[in-house]
């Protein structure tokens, strides 16, 4: 089982989610809930090994007198075990469903609670998820959001309101942070993560060119500087975080960019910069068994030189 979990845990971040289903003894999976305002509450799915062991991504809810606003579902073979942890909040029909981006993991529940929710999610990730070919087949038409937007987007809802603000070029083109003001909560899909122990951002999970290092650390400095003090963050895997567990991961993602820009320029490959051991103060993050040291800065550096030259960037994403 073990084994079977830290496999999971490197598939939580792929568009590909059926696989990492399959690997899952639903019979054990719990849905922990955790009341983090009078109407804002985290949803997790906890494997049999416990906290550390998220099997999809977090759920954020906002429960209001007029329904229920949910940002991301988890895979779809849990929907049933949240749709039972939700009703023991509320009676109120789940009304809206939000997603932070269109990976598997955070909306493979989308078909189950479509066919009464609407969903809401960003201009690519309705694309992305109709267009999937090959090893990902397109979604179902009712696993599609039926409104989209560009930018930003407010939903008002007795409870509160959810602010959704996009951010390209991070974990994906995809990616939306919502804000619930009233009750100083942030969600943030896989622009931030806060496993135990930590482990390097997912930047560019798509590994197509559209996602990268500079919206990953847009949308965290956005958060900071528009969240309070006492914000409760909901990550898009591990558990609810502080400002302070965010200010470190920024400083790794700034850190560790920094450092590629300084080796790209001196002329210096990847290759070189492993062999100086550029990298060796963060090797630290590689006891998260999530994603390794060799697959972050490989990525990192791919994107990085596609913003220097775009046309390699282009020719090597295909």
């Amino acid at each position: 089982m073990r084994k079977s979990i830290l496999v999971l845990i490197t598939l939580a971040f792929l568009p590909s989610f059926a696989g990492a289903q399959r690997l899952i003894d639903w019979d054990k999976v719990q849905v922990k809930t955790q009341k983090l305002d009078e109407y804002v509450y985290l949803l997790q799915f906890i494997g049999p090994e416990g906290p550390g062991a998220n099997v999809g991504g977090n759920v954020g809810a906002l429960i209001s007198d007029d329904g229920i606003a949910i940002v991301d579902c988890g895979y779809a073979l849990a929907a049933p075990k949240l749709e039972a942890a939700l009703k023991a909040i509320s009676g109120k029909p789940i009304k809206y469903l939000l997603n932070t981006h269109w990976h598997g993991d955070h909306t493979g529940a989308n078909a189950y609670f479509g066919e009464g929710a609407v969903i809401i999610a960003h201009d690519n990730a309705r694309k992305k998820m109709e267009k999937r070919g090959g090893l990902f087949p397109a979604s179902p038409a009712m696993a599609l959001a039926a409104i989209t937007f560009s930018d930003r987007i407010t939903l008002h809802m007795k409870g509160g309101d959810v602010l959704g603000v996009h951010f390209d070029h991070g974990h994906t083109d995809t990616d939306t942070i919502y804000f619930f003001p009233g009750a100083r909560v942030v969600q943030t899909g896989d622009d931030f993560v806060n496993w135990s122990p930590p482990g390097f951002p997912a930047i560019e999970m798509d590994n197509d060119g559209s996602g990268g290092v500079d919206g990953q650390i847009s949308a965290d400095e956005y958060i900071l500087a528009h969240a309070p003090a006492d914000v409760k963050i909901i990550p898009g895997h591990g558990n609810l975080a502080t400002r302070d567990d965010m200010v470190k991961m920024l400083a790794v993602l700034k850190d560790t960019r920094a450092a590629i820009q300084a080796g790209m320029a001196q002329g210096k490959s990847l290759d070189q910069l492993k062999q100086e051991k550029v990298f060796a103060k963060w090797d630290y993050l590689n006891e998260s068994r999530h994603i390794q040291s060799d697959v972050y800065f490989e990525r990192l550096y791919k994107t990085l030189s596609a913003k220097q030259n775009p046309a390699a960037g282009r020719n090597s994403a295909n």
